[in-house]
C-alpha cells in the first residue's frame, strides 16, 4: 500500500503512520533500527530495492529524504505492505527553505529506542 501525502508536514506523516498501523494492521514492534538514506531522486528507488530486501532479515523503519530546489513544502509518501517488503518505508522530498533543516526533517519519525542509521548511497557528505 502506498499513501501520498503532498504538501504536508512531518506531523502529519507520524499521525498517519499511527493511522496505518492501527488500521491496517501494520506494526512497528520487532523492527531492529531506522534506517535513514539520504538520495537524489534519481538514486532513490534503487535504495529502497536493497533496504526493502535487507529488511527481509533485519526488520526496520526506512526514511528516506531527498532535498530539492523549488518553493517551500514536504512532499511524502508512506509504503507499507508489500511496497516495503518487511519495513515501513516513508519517503521525503523537501524543496526549497522546507529543506534547511535535515535533521528536523528526520527527528520525529524515527523509532523509539532503536538505533539510527545512516546511508548515503551515492557521496557521504564532508564531515566538519
Amino acid at each position: 500500500m502506498i499513501i501520498d501525502l503532498p504538501d504536508t508536514t512531518v506531523s502529519k506523516v507520524a499521525k498517519q503512520l499511527v493511522n496505518v498501523r492501527e488500521e491496517g494492521g501494520a506494526v512497528a514492534l520487532g523492527r531492529v533500527l531506522t534506517l535513514v538514506i539520504a538520495a537524489r531522486n534519481g538514486v532513490a528507488e534503487a535504495a529502497i530495492d536493497a533496504a526493502n530486501d535487507a529488511s527481509r532479515e533485519h526488520p526496520m523503519r526506512v526514511i528516506v529524504l531527498s532535498i530539492g530546489e523549488g518553493e517551500a513544502r514536504l512532499d511524502a509518501q508512506i509504503r507499507v505492505g508489500g511496497d516495503a517488503g518487511a519495513s515501513e518505508v516513508v519517503v521525503l522530498r523537501a524543496f526549497g527553505d522546507a529543506a534547511g533543516n535535515a535533521e528536523s526533517l528526520v527527528t520525529g519519525l524515527l523509532l523509539p529506542d532503536a538505533p539510527v542509521v545512516a546511508w548515503w548511497p551515492e557521496e557521504a557528505p564532508r564531515s566538519r
